[in-house]
Parts: C-alpha cells; sequence; structure tokens
C-alpha cells in the first residue's frame, strides 16, 4: 500500500477491510455521510487534479447534482477522504445510485501526508442545462465550511447558480438538515 494506506485505523483488521472514499459534493457533509455509513472516519481535505467540480449531473428529481469530469489544465477538486468498512461500500454504492446515475471509478488524490488511492463517483452522464436546488447546493457549501476548505473554493461553490426547489415540504426538510448541520 502507498501513502496514506499504510496503516489501518487503531482496532481495525488491517487496510484490506477498509475502503477510501473521496467525496465532493453533498457527502461533503459529515453528518450526512455518517447516517449513511457510520464507520466513516475524516482523514482530511484531498486534491483531485485536472478535473473539474460541476454541479450538472441529473438527478432523480429533475436538478443538478455534483459530479467532476476530467478536464486537462489547471484545474482541481477538493474534496475529503474517508476511511470506511469496505462493507459499508455496497451500501453507499446503492445510495448514490451507481449503475444509473454514477459509476464508482479508482482514482489518486493528494492528501494530506502524500498521494492515496481512493475511489470516487464520476456521473453516468452530464447535462450544463441543470442547476442545483438551492438546499442542495446548501450542503455542499456546508460540507466545505465544515471541512475548512480555502476561501477560494467556497467562493466557487457560493457563485453556482441555484433554483427553488418547487417540492415546498422537501425544500424545507433538506434546508433543515443543512442549517442543523451547520450548527451541529
Amino acid at each position: 500500500m502507498k501513502g496514506d494506506q499504510a496503516t489501518a485505523a487503531p482496532g481495525r483488521e488491517g487496510a484490506s477491510s477498509s475502503a477510501f472514499y473521496f467525496a465532493y459534493g453533498s457527502n461533503l457533509l459529515f453528518a450526512r455521510l455518517h447516517a449513511r455509513t457510520p464507520s466513516i472516519e475524516n482523514l482530511g481535505m484531498g486534491k483531485l487534479m485536472d478535473h473539474r467540480l460541476s454541479f450538472t449531473k441529473p438527478g432523480g428529481d429533475g436538478s443538478g447534482k455534483c459530479g467532476i469530469e476530467k478536464v486537462d489544465g489547471e484545474d482541481h477538486v477538493l474534496g475529503v477522504i474517508y476511511r470506511m468498512d469496505r462493507s459499508e461500500k455496497a451500501i453507499l454504492d446503492r445510495i448514490e445510485g451507481v449503475g444509473h446515475g454514477y459509476r464508482d471509478h479508482a482514482v489518486r488524490v493528494q492528501g494530506q501526508t502524500g498521494m492515496i488511492d481512493v475511489f470516487t463517483y464520476y456521473p453516468a452522464k452530464l447535462d450544463c442545462e441543470l442547476l442545483p436546488y438551492d438546499w442542495y447546493k446548501q450542503f455542499v457549501l456546508a460540507g466545505a465550511v465544515q471541512n475548512r476548505f480555502p476561501a477560494y473554493y467556497i467562493e466557487l461553490i457560493e457563485s453556482v447558480q441555484v433554483s427553488v426547489d418547487p417540492d415546498v415540504k422537501r425544500r424545507k426538510i433538506n434546508l433543515d438538515i443543512s442549517a442543523q448541520a451547520e450548527t451541529g
């Protein structure tokens, strides 16, 4: 194993029982991901080079969700590297829609102590006409703030145009969740 993968968390059977996940969208928010995969451990910020973040992955609700795409040049995506029990990856794959909206992919990201091999999710397709709902962007923004991303990256997320979710109940529920995560 290379870089950050060399040691497993104390009390774990070893690195082979762990999976390393690079989150870049709404799963930046620890509480949101922890509710889905309780074993997660935040290993800090990571940087995926030669990629760009967008909010143009078609969501099941008709809005744009976060996606990444490979590009040439100096672009990069910031995210959080999480360690999780390998047994929970199938749960996360199902929730993220692997095979329907996303596909999982192995990448190398720059972690705090070096390069690390992780999995992340690439969108199966992008639609540049889509906008994220305001509550979804708030999840991503709250996660970036929670993880102390640099100001330029937070400003990038803040600059994303949004639409208001026409489902008033869903909007309220998700804005409340986001507000609790920001204060909690």
